[in-house]
């Protein structure tokens, strides 16, 4: 399969704290929401969510933050049975994440929200590392 999740969302982290360091604030937020979107992600393949024969997740999982965020919120448990809320306790900066775009990557650099939530960009990024590293461990989830 070419598609791993885990495997990305770890890239996006580290690209993005360089980024960040280097003042590159943009593509920074741009790459912690991804490292956050790829986590969601390897967490519904992990629960048996439905892939295509390249590791994909499909349709109604196909999709980018916010709204990937919003069907992981709405689901009351994983498709393993796992709880949802669960999930959320440890993601508390999910949310922030709610005006978070993937288009950013064609806006103005002005008309992006970062002065606003870059921080809590990067500290929902941390949250999923942190998650999959405990998911990797055998931890709850």
């Amino acid at each position: 399969m070419k598609t791993d999740y885990v495997v990305a969302a770890r890239r996006h982290i580290r690209d993005a704290q360089l980024l960040l360091h280097h003042g590159h604030r943009a593509n920074a937020g741009q790459l912690f929401g991804i490292c956050v979107e790829c986590g969601l992600k390897s967490l519904l393949v992990r629960g048996g969510a439905p892939v295509d024969s390249d590791g994909n997740l499909v349709k109604p999982h196909r999709e980018h933050l916010p709204k990937l965020g919003t069907l992981v919120n709405n689901l009351v448990t994983l498709p393993d049975g796992r709880s949802a809320s669960l999930l959320q306790s440890r993601l508390p900066n999910l949310a922030s994440l709610a005006d978070w775009s993937i288009d950013h990557r064609y806006w103005r650099e002005p008309e992006i929200p970062l002065s606003t939530h870059l921080r809590d960009w990067k500290l929902a990024a941390l949250e999923m590392d942190a998650l999959l590293d405990e998911s990797a461990g055998g931890g709850v989830l």
